[in-house]
């Protein structure tokens, strides 16, 4: 199967560089554009006017990534002008945060939700959008990685690891569902190229609890003996894991990286 030209927007983030990099290895011809300047790839200073390739897809993933933030319309109007472009197809990265966190069940992508905060009903009135034009939209659990963001928990438990004294986290009951990056990436690489349409979930499928992650990280270094402790807890339980049966279907993809071996890379330890 011939690969198209792939657009990829946000190329200089975290998920951008990671999907730049897989495609690259696959002989894809990939065109990485940002609006900061960095080498290798296309500046514009408005994503909603750079060039359209003839028959190019699109990945869209210069939206804001703080889930605390209002309710974005600036993203909404640039995802409604890109979708309005002839690209050949639109992969759109969303995110599991639309579900909530009161089911303790794997959510599932069919499954009737209502957002409960700004971003979640940003990203889902981005998703109508993308939908409309027979796009696909890729709802991503806790992706984890080299060069991912200082505001995530795993960054938080690897930034005390190797040290002395309690680990020390914001909250360690929480359930989650954990993703590297480069599973992410390559489930992105597969959408470009098989173009299902619809939405998908992105995760590994389980949900570990974040001071349970904490504690392997802690194993893995051999400090085992160090106390895990939770400055806060939710009050309830908060619990946000994803259903990725479908997406196994449509995509043939299924994660290669489990936490212990993700973590055990981030950590340079031999396994």
């Amino acid at each position: 199967m011939s690969h198209p030209v792939v657009v990829v927007t946000g190329a200089s983030g975290f998920v951008g560089q990671a999907l730049l990099s897989c495609l690259q290895r696959e002989g894809v011809s990939v065109i990485g554009v940002t609006r900061r300047p960095q080498h290798g790839l296309a500046v514009v200073a408005d994503y909603a006017d750079m060039p359209v390739p003839e028959g190019a897809v699109l990945v869209h993933l210069a939206q804001a990534r703080d889930a605390s933030g209002l309710f974005n319309n600036r993203d909404i109007e640039l995802c409604r002008t890109l979708s309005s472009r002839p690209w050949r197809h639109i992969v759109y990265a969303s995110s599991m945060i639309v579900y909530g966190d009161e089911k303790t069940y794997p959510r599932r992508p069919d499954e009737l939700i209502s957002a409960t905060s700004d971003y979640a009903r940003t990203k889902l009135t981005c998703e109508k959008i993308v939908t409309n034009v027979g796009g696909t939209c890729l709802r991503f659990s806790n992706l984890y990685g080299f060069g991912m963001g200082v505001n995530t928990v795993v960054f938080d438990i690897l930034r005390q690891v190797p040290g002395a004294g309690p680990l020390v986290l914001r909250d360690i009951s929480s359930v989650r569902d954990f993703l590297s990056i480069e599973d992410a990436a390559r489930c992105l690489a597969l959408a470009c190229q098989i173009m299902p349409g619809g939405v998908l979930n992105v995760g590994s499928g389980q949900g570990i609890a974040v001071g349970d992650v904490a504690r392997l990280a802690l194993k893995l270094v051999g400090e085992s003996f160090r106390p895990v402790i939770g400055r806060s807890s939710p009050g309830r339980a908060s619990s946000l894991t994803l259903d990725i049966m479908k997406t196994q279907s449509v995509l043939n993809w299924s994660p290669k990286l489990d936490m212990h071996v993700g973590l055990s890379a981030l950590l340079g330890v031999k396994i």
